[in-house]
């Protein structure tokens, strides 16, 4: 296994030196190259009900007051550009949860602070060494793996209100962290031709999570990088005519088309498990003016308890969504969308034990979505959505912070309320 690892990075600089082709190409940069800035914002006002914090003198969940909350949810800022017809490069930053009240329904991370700070969000290169097709990509820097449709699309291309909250768990799964990014190579491209009923995309990538040891900066004593793959089959018109690594869902009409992918994602020996793996589909079909689409995922993790007895623990979390689109007047479109988002782990006692040794999330939670959103062109729209969230402890005792229904970041545990959302999308 280690002899492949090492093939594949000595193979990269083998790639890049061989190329015989003239080295004008890398003098010449193209006539009409520039910087194009990077700017999207997602403003949302949110009425929660129903919220509870756990009472650890008492042992009880007590409920809180409903609030009205707005906050700056999202906002990604950066640059890209292609100074060569070969060679792009992406980089951009997040300012997220700015004016969050950590006691509303949404799930995510604390307000962002008196002094917002941003974040890394991407930062890639991207270099197309096939010449004359999209057929060979590699992409070297920090961005999510290719897996999981929801975890590779813009937050600001969905139909629902929020992203489906599968894509954390997978996330979290993967890399540890939330925002779901680490840094690594990818190489992928598009086989077939475009133009005929059946094309495809696949990737494979190598990446190194850090997970939690000497500060969240290293996998400890034992390491193993991530191995990722994805393989995408479509059916009538491709998602996108050239190679990339972003997503998106609503095609306002214009596509005809089946996607359909497999994935999975292998990783080894860390001071954190013994053995690290996902596999899953997801689909997405645009059709005139409907959007339908989903994606299932298991992930299991194996481990040694306190007797040093091997164990695995298992979970899955998936999604579906549909919407349309109503055309009206003057170019505007009126969007009514659904989403139902399911996550299940371990409910056994033994089981959820085995899972919190080896930082895997487990019990039941669900989410169902729905509402309208109202386009005044596809780069900006508003939202008003209601969104019910349910969860279930399996074995735990009350006050275990076993997934997203029954914790919060910065308060603890919770039962997660349900929230009434009006949001706005700007994309730049």
């Amino acid at each position: 296994m280690r002899s492949s690892f090492l093939f594949l990075f000595l193979l990269f600089p083998i790639i890049i030196f061989s190329q015989n082709e003239s080295t004008s190409k890398w003098k010449k940069k193209l006539e009409d190259f520039k910087i194009e800035p990077i700017l999207a914002i997602q403003l949302w006002s949110s009425y929660t009900n129903g919220m509870e914090v756990f009472d650890s003198e008492e042992g009880i969940y007590k409920e809180v007051d409903d609030r009205f909350n707005t906050e700056i949810r999202r906002t990604r800022l950066g640059i890209k550009g292609q100074p060569y017809e070969f060679l792009k490069f992406n980089f951009n930053a997040a300012l997220d949860f700015v004016g969050r009240d950590l006691l509303t329904g949404p799930v995510g991370g604390a307000n962002n602070g008196p002094s917002p700070s941003f974040r890394v969000w991407n930062a890639f290169v991207q270099w197309r060494i096939s010449q004359k097709n999209e057929s060979l990509n590699i992409t070297v820097g920090y961005f999510a793996p290719q897996i999981g449709r929801e975890s590779i699309t813009a937050a600001t291309r969905v139909p629902s209100m929020e992203k489906s909250w599968s894509q954390n768990y997978l996330r979290r799964h993967l890399v540890g962290t939330g925002p779901g990014r680490t840094a690594g190579i990818n190489f992928g491209g598009l086989l077939g031709d475009i133009s005929e009923t059946v094309s495809f995309k696949y990737d494979l990538g190598i990446f190194n999570p850090v997970f939690h040891n000497y500060s969240g900066n290293s996998t400890g004593v034992k390491s193993s990088p991530l191995i990722v793959g994805r393989f995408l089959v479509n059916f009538g018109d491709p998602e996108s005519k050239n190679y990339t690594l972003g997503h998106k869902v609503n095609y306002f009409g214009k596509r005809k088309g089946l996607s359909v992918a497999f994935a999975g994602t292998t990783q080894g020996d860390t001071d954190l498990f013994e053995k690290n793996h996902a596999a899953g589909m997801d689909f997405l079909l645009n059709w005139d003016n409907l959007n339908f689409g989903g994606e299932w995922t298991y992930m299991w993790r194996t481990g040694n308890d306190l007797n040093n007895q091997n164990f695995t623990v298992n979970s899955q979390t998936g999604f579906l969504r549909m919407s349309y689109n109503l055309n009206l007047k003057n170019g505007y479109v009126l969007e009514p969308a659904l989403l139902l988002v399911k996550f299940r782990g371990e409910t056994d006692a033994e089981a959820q034990s085995n899972s919190e040794t080896v930082n895997s999330l487990s019990g039941k939670d669900q989410v169902l979505n729905f509402g309208f959103n109202f386009y005044f062109n596809p780069n900006l729209k508003l939202s008003l959505h209601y969104t019910l969230n349910d969860g279930d402890l399996g074995s735990a005792a009350e006050g275990a912070q076993i997934n997203n229904f029954f914790a919060q970041y910065g308060v603890g545990a919770i039962r997660r309320g349900d929230w009434l959302g009006l949001g706005l999308v700007a994309v730049f």
